[in-house]
């Protein structure tokens, strides 16, 4: 059998950065991907409208009952998984839309890439709670710049101290729903600045200007913002050391005589057949939940409870961002105001960043901090059309005269690291191609519940003080997975007792085994987890060809 260099399981942010890092190197590179690989021309929105569409886009209702909802819809088919399961313990409830596609979720996500600040890596030390990362801001700053450089983030330099700032783009402009609640925030003493956001907004990377469809969330067909599959692989394929192998869901580590990596075992969706690939090395980016899967089915007589899991700790840790409609409410100065394509990035322009907790660590009930993304005006389908009373010709001019006003606020609230959050295997499913499934152990915290209450509160004054009209918020947030930035499963630390991976990402038990996702970081922050992710990725690819060469 063809020995590789390294074989990479995942191709979207963390692997495909690994990838392109590796096969610029010359480095001989196999990458599975688990599901198929897109094509924007059948595969994207590509400007179809919802009435160009047999169920309006909402899809058809017989399939919704099994789907994620907003995510697997007419627009975008197929993608979003379902075949692969997955279960939670009882009393746990866990929403885990998953892309295997190729490129993963940068085909569709929502492109904010803030950096992590020192106030993240030294939270510990800030507060007392739990355990720094065992880097500084400083060390990674040089792979943000350079991660910058590669995908085009737009936004403005902001001097704020919870958010670092980079190397940047024009930002994309402000629409007049934000000028009004920019007014406002300044009332109030809150930020509300342009969001970091890897959108282009000049050409970049060879990728055109975005021209503003607001399609981002079903898939770029110009490739104006940052996927993997138009930045990274297809550099990675010219280099002519690239193997992709698409479909092939990965099963377990294979590990030699004295228990290190020798490969990976696989199975090739299409055949349901079983394949091993082996390798002088192995780097797993296959997202936090799935990355903790594959490593406790990696059992063996070195490793009775999974890979790399000396200290016990693989797959505990688990935390995650609370996402939830905060607040919602109206401009009336926009009422009646011509429809405008202002709904430009497909999710938000705008952001309020972290204001809690900065001088003092606890000045609030609640430790560390949270951001919220603002957003509104002339969207696709009117969501609020319920809270409007009326019927015929003058409910319609009532949709039509609020079209341009309606705002929100969507929470984004770290939780804390806990014993009680984790991911382990079912004893008892499997999926359809006999692989146990991951079972999570999960609920928010208190500190996590507390940012959610002052955030209702602070978005209430904040419409109000606009002089806008305050409508309501949601009585729950998202259920967790929703927000897809779970991390901590397999984190990083230098004591090989209480972490699984080294501040390089490296295994301490398995020295040629790579973890490349947001589950090497020790805890979440504010900020989203997707830039990190690449500049953690680039740092520790780098070091594996260092290794490689030794």
């Amino acid at each position: 059998m063809k020995t590789y260099d390294v074989i990479v399981i995942g191709t979207g942010a963390g692997g495909g950065i690994a990838i392109k890092t590796l096969c610029d190197a010359g480095l001989n590179v196999c990458a599975l991907n688990a599901g198929r690989r897109l094509d924007p021309r059948k595969d994207f929105r590509n400007h179809r409208m919802p009435w160009d569409m047999k169920f309006r886009g909402f899809g058809d209702p017989a399939k919704r009952r099994q789907s994620y909802g907003y995510m697997d819809n007419e627009y975008v088919e197929g993608v979003w998984e379902h075949e692969i399961a997955y279960t939670t313990a009882p009393g746990t409830e866990w929403m885990w839309p998953r892309c295997f596609a190729v490129g993963g979720k940068t085909n569709f996500w929502g492109r904010s890439s803030a950096r992590f600040g020192d106030i993240d890596f030294r939270a510990a030390s800030l507060d007392g709670y739990d355990v720094d990362f065992p880097v500084s801001y400083d060390e990674i700053a040089p792979y943000y710049d350079r991660v910058e450089r590669m995908i085009g983030v737009a936004s403005t330099v902001q001097g704020r101290p919870s958010n670092p700032d980079g190397v940047y783009l024009p930002p994309i402009n402000f629409r007049c729903l934000d000028r009004i609640l920019e007014a406002g925030a300044g009332k109030l003493g809150v930020p509300y600045l342009p969001d970091r956001i890897a959108q282009l907004t000049r050409p970049h990377a060879g990728r055109p200007a975005c021209h503003y469809c607001g399609g981002c969330t079903t898939g770029c067909d110009t490739g104006s913002f940052f996927s993997t599959p138009w930045f990274f692989l297809p550099a990675a394929e010219k280099s002519g050391n690239l193997e992709l192998r698409t479909n092939a869901l990965a099963r377990s580590i294979l590990v030699d005589e004295a228990g290190q990596a020798r490969g990976v075992a696989y199975v090739d969706r299409d055949t349901k057949q079983e394949v091993e690939v082996l390798a002088k090395a192995v780097v797993l980016a296959a997202s936090c939940v799935e990355s903790a899967r594959i490593m406790l089915n990696s059992k063996s007589r070195h490793w009775p409870t999974g890979i790399a899991n000396s200290s016990g700790q693989l797959g505990r840790n688990l935390c995650d961002h609370m996402y939830g409609s905060a607040a919602r409410g109206w401009l009336p100065q926009l009422y009646g105001q011509p429809s405008f394509p202002d709904h430009v990035s497909g999710s938000t322009v705008a952001w309020m960043p972290r204001w809690q907790n900065l001088a003092n660590p606890r000045e609030e009930k609640f430790i560390r901090g949270y951001s919220i993304y603002p957003g509104g005006g002339c969207g696709g389908f009117p969501g609020y059309h319920r809270e409007i009373e009326g019927f015929g010709s003058a409910f319609k001019r009532e949709i039509k005269r609020r079209y341009p006003a309606p705002v929100n606020f969507t929470i984004q609230a770290p939780t804390l690291r806990s014993d009680t959050n984790y991911v382990e295997i079912d004893p008892e499913v499997r999926d359809a191609y006999g692989i146990p499934v991951a079972r999570i152990r999960f609920e928010w915290d208190s500190n996590t519940l507390l940012m959610w209450a002052h955030a209702k509160e602070v978005c209430r004054e904040l419409i109000r003080a606009a002089g806008g009209e305050y409508s309501g918020a949601a009585e729950k947030p998202e259920p967790p997975g929703f927000s897809l930035h779970e991390t901590g499963a397999c984190r990083m630390g230098n004591d090989a007792g209480r972490f699984v991976t080294n501040r390089f990402g490296q295994c301490h038990d398995v020295a040629n085994l790579y973890v490349c996702d947001a589950s090497v970081f020790p805890h979440c922050s504010d900020k989203t987890t997707t830039l990190s992710i690449l500049a953690f990725s680039l740092r520790t690819s780098e070091r594996l060809i260092e290794q490689l060469k030794a």
